[in-house]
């Protein structure tokens, strides 16, 4: 799709970005967990693009294929994540939408969130 093929209307959903960060333990250690992105909480445009199962470690997986589309945001990495409703998928692919910096299409991995 093309940049002006986007508009504010077809973005319904609220999704916040999260970043892996390392917080002190008091302890002399450090634990490591999922940490809001400053002004990331958004809305989107979400599209279940397909689902099934997998069997893996003795045991069947749920996964599903995901995209979103957001307005731009700069800091944003496929090491990240984006939580909808609830629940977290893992980010695989952003394509900023023809190099523009207005649209971001995210392509999105669902089932347990690393």
């Amino acid at each position: 799709m093309k940049c002006c093929d986007y508009n504010a209307g077809m973005l319904r959903t609220s999704c916040q970005f999260q970043r892996k960060a390392r917080t002190s333990d008091g302890s002399g250690g450090w634990t490591e967990g999922w940490s809001n992105l400053a002004g990331a909480a958004t809305r989107c445009s979400f599209k279940m693009l397909s689902g099934g199962e997998r069997w893996q470690a003795m045991r069947t997986e749920a996964t599903t294929r995901n995209r979103i589309v957001t307005r731009y945001f700069a800091d944003l990495t496929e090491a990240d994540r984006v939580t909808i409703a609830g629940r977290a998928y893992n980010i695989t692919a952003i394509d900023n939408v023809e190099l523009r910096n207005r649209w971001l299409v995210i392509e999105l991995d669902g089932g347990v969130a690393t």
